[in-house]
């Protein structure tokens, strides 16, 4: 069991700032949740996610944590603040991954619905540690604020095999932090993904409007 405080400044950021809806995640459930660490681009190839750019503390938050509990290898981390996971299977996902969830909140157990560890499972600042790419698994109903972190090796597409990402960081500078990709300090900066991401929503605009 993980002790209360270790997620006492985790909490604390997630208060101050709530994480975004995910738009991507309907079909497995409802509530906030987004993605740190290495993400699947489309047709790029997998680079960091604008979520470090934006909420680089945050990220700090995760990095200090798993330095200290999570044991996995990893690259990549799911947040999840008040989502209820629907029954489904973490395709995206190879291997073993680290879940464990916290915060002031009653049920919201994990269900596993098959393999060696079917069942209900009180995670709540508990790890839980399996292939959930491989068995069926739903969080059951709660109430209060319920948090939880993934930390998992996400599946990267086989053309992308010879991709090298450079190491990241998060530094403090002047009193804020950054995050550092590479040598490059990511002060404010936006992610290249959301380039695309608006240069796409003007070019539908003006389709909608023709």
């Amino acid at each position: 069991m993980i002790p209360p405080s270790e997620f006492a400044d985790i909490i604390k950021e997630l208060e101050r700032r709530p994480i975004e809806n995910n738009k991507y995640r309907k079909k497995s459930g409802e509530g906030r949740s987004q993605t740190f660490g290495i993400v699947n681009r489309r047709c790029l190839a997998p680079d960091y996610s604008r979520q470090n750019w934006l909420r680089p503390y945050l990220f700090k938050l995760l990095m200090d944590y798993a330095k200290k509990h999570v044991k996995i290898e990893w690259n990549a981390i799911t947040v999840n603040q008040n989502y209820r996971a629907s029954a489904h299977r973490d395709r995206g996902n190879v291997g073993e991954s680290y879940l464990v969830a916290f915060g002031s909140f009653d049920n919201g157990e994990l269900e596993i619905q098959e393999g060696d560890l079917k069942g209900i499972h009180d995670i709540k600042y508990k790890p839980l540690i399996t292939d959930f790419s491989k068995v069926l698994h739903e969080v059951k109903e709660f109430a209060g604020n319920r948090y939880s972190l993934v930390f998992y090796q996400l599946s990267i597409n086989k053309k992308f095999k010879d991709n090298v990402i450079p190491p990241c960081s998060v530094v403090e500078i002047d009193g804020h932090w950054a995050f550092k990709r590479g040598d490059e300090i990511c002060e404010g900066l936006p992610h290249p993904l959301r380039k695309n991401e608006i240069r796409i929503e003007k070019k539908s605009v003006l389709i909608s409007f023709d």
